[in-house]
């Protein structure tokens, strides 16, 4: 069933033309993405979607009664809101009865012995009348899901990481035909995004989202629209699936382009014997060959460039000292020390709010911290890539604010390059350079700032979620860069791709003030955490293994059998084989915690703490068999 058409809708900004002439349709149950690059018009097309009820368009016809659910990339709240007023709004009888059920339980959880006992049987009442319990039951698992407590929170002190959390929820309360969300893992820690990755996975809604995340597009998606040189492209399938057709596409596209400029030089070679004869049929050539001439012809795609002199670093790097830092009580770095290495490049993972970007502050001298120390080498020098890219006036124009950061760059070959070509470098074309920055859209701004960050020419770059607004194509140039710079890099990244591509070991934040060190890319720390037995998991690179704890032993129900005298010796056989296998996984994974190590030596213990692991499992159902009788 078609939900949603879009024939031949065009859009302009100012004197730029995003797109023309598109056409698309959306079917039930489909799940698309919509790619392209920054200032292509992707959030423009979004908007331009979901506002049709306040602003009609001839161009997009729906289904009757189609319910339509957006998710913006920055959600919109009332700063006096609290997390209970903002998540139940609606004027529903269900929706108003659930709010104060939830707020009766708030006030209990906050004091037991506030005298609500009415209000809340007056809640219960409502409920039952409504049979609003299944509803109610939904609304509760999905906020256990997210970790959203504390319902009498002001949206005003709330991070930007919850705020995007509580937005998910109120979006996965409604039942709706259509889902369309805008970047919906900027801001998100990678526990939610899996967690987002499989609620999607398993809902039926039809989704339409803008998103830079490779992984999740390429498991969530089963169709790609592409904003591409004014026009609107689709294929069929994943990510992996889009990057195999889009290449053929490139080739069609340079095949065509090469067959009308064999036909131009046949035209023009005719143009120039200027024939006599003017009859019907010469006069329509030569209109066809004018034509030819002033078409549209291929656009040459332009490559964002990334390249500084590589300022050289020194013997002393950066030691951080048993630096420890609170706020409001909440302990988020305790008594952590790391000698930086050249070359060395490390991701940061954590919840939001663990203390990540706090680092950061104090390792750029932002923020003091309250024990220990920085000590920088002379020769280092920072470039900070923000989260908001704060540094703006929004009123200054990109030539204006760029040329007061430095009027040349110079290249890693020695040669300098003018602040306006360094623009063009960075997609911002001539005619674009007394553009205001606030009328730049989120991805530009982010490109602009790394020109800013770049002209600093730093030998140590600090980036603090980067991908958040920038597109696939310029998150591919700066992966690219990044593998190749000579400095040192670290990086507060929650996409699961450009952490695998770039980093090569992690600092692990866990939200109690400890951070330990992790030798590997994402993915490998993601493996490590499967092969442990669940009782680590939660820290698997810090602490000892706790013990197994064995499962108690089930009662027959009949006259209970006795062990024979081979099965008491296996018995016993078996409880020294656990314990022996959990001193083994105890110390590979102080071999992790320790980081001392060659990359031979990494893969040798991952693998035999999977191989313990399948062991544990087996020798530990075996026992569970064993204790039953013994």
């Amino acid at each position: 069933m078609n939900l949603l058409s879009v024939q031949q809708l065009s859009c302009s900004q100012s004197a730029k033309v995003l797109f023309k002439n598109i056409s698309f349709g959306i079917e039930q149950g489909e799940k698309i993405a919509l790619i392209g690059v920054n200032g292509c018009g992707k959030t423009t097309l979004l908007t331009l979607l979901t506002t049709l009820k306040d602003n009609p368009n001839p161009a997009i016809a729906t289904k009757q009664g189609l319910k339509l659910t957006y998710l913006p990339q920055q959600p919109a709240f009332n700063p006096t809101d609290t997390i209970l007023d903002h998540l139940f709004r609606g004027d529903s009888a269900t929706t108003q009865a659930i709010r104060e059920y939830q707020r009766c339980l708030a006030v209990m959880d906050a004091d037991p012995n506030a005298p609500i006992e009415k209000a809340f049987e007056d809640a219960i009442a409502q409920m039952n009348h409504l049979s609003a319990w299944d509803y109610e039951a939904k609304v509760t698992s999905i906020l256990k899901e997210l970790d959203i407590h504390h319902l009498s929170q002001l949206m005003s002190t709330l991070s930007g990481g919850m705020i995007k959390k509580i937005s998910l929820a109120k979006v996965f309360f409604e039942e709706t035909d259509l889902l369309i969300m805008d970047e919906p893992t900027n801001h998100l820690d990678i526990k939610t995004i899996e967690w987002l990755e499989t609620m999607l996975s398993r809902m039926n809604t039809t989704l339409l989202m803008v998103t830079h995340d490779r992984y999740f597009l390429d498991k969530i998606c089963t169709k790609i629209f592409e904003i591409d040189q004014q026009s609107l492209f689709t294929y069929e399938g994943n990510y992996g699936t889009f990057l195999e057709q889009k290449e053929q596409r490139a080739l069609i596209q340079q095949k065509e382009e090469q067959t009308i400029r064999g036909i131009l030089r046949v035209e023009l070679a005719w143009l120039r014997r200027g024939p006599k004869a003017r009859s019907t049929k010469q006069k329509a050539r030569k209109d066809r060959a004018h034509d030819l001439l002033n078409r549209e012809g291929l656009a040459e795609e332009k490559t964002l460039e990334l390249a500084v002199s590589g300022r050289r670093l020194g013997k002393k790097i950066l030691e951080l000292k048993h630096l420890s830092h609170s706020f409001a009580e909440k302990n988020l770095i305790q008594d952590f020390s790391y000698t930086f290495k050249a070359g060395e490049k490390i991701g940061i993972l954590g919840p939001n709010g663990a203390g990540k970007t706090t680092l950061f502050n104090i390792i750029t001298e932002r923020l003091q911290p309250q024990s220990g120390e920085v000590d920088r080498g002379v020769n280092t020098v920072f470039g900070y890539f923000d989260q908001h890219s704060y540094a703006f006036d929004l009123t200054d124009s990109i030539f204006d604010h760029v040329k007061r950061l430095g009027s040349y760059i110079t290249l890693h070959d020695g040669t300098q390059l003018s602040a306006a070509k360094l623009l063009e470098r960075f997609l911002f074309p001539s005619s674009s350079l007394k553009t205001l920055i606030g009328k730049l859209s989120g991805g530009e701004r982010r490109r602009l700032h790394l020109v800013c960050m770049l002209l600093t020419n730093p030998n140590f770059l600090l980036f603090d979620e980067p991908t958040n607004d920038l597109d696939i194509t310029t998150l591919s140039v700066l992966e690219d860069f990044l593998l190749n710079f000579p400095g040192c890099v670290l990086v507060i990244s929650h996409d699961r791709y450009f952490m695998d591509r770039v980093v090569d070991n992690l600092l692990i934040f866990k939200g109690d003030g400890k951070v330990s060190h992790f030798p590997g890319s994402y993915s490998d720390y993601s493996e490590a955490l499967k092969s442990m037995p669940t009782s680590t998991q939660k820290q698997p690179v810090l602490t000892k293994p706790a013990e197994v704890i064995k499962p108690a032993a089930v009662a027959p129900s009949g006259p209970k059998r006795q062990l024979t005298n081979k099965e008491r010796e296996e018995f016993k056989t078996i409880e020294k084989d656990i314990t022996t296998l959990e001193t083994e996984l105890a110390e590979l994974t102080a071999l992790f915690a320790a980081g001392e190590g060659s990359p031979e030596t990494f893969e040798k213990a991952g693998k035999r703490m999977k191989d313990i692991s399948a062991l544990l499992e087996a020798k530990m159902s075996r026992w569970d068999e064993l204790a039953a009788f013994a």
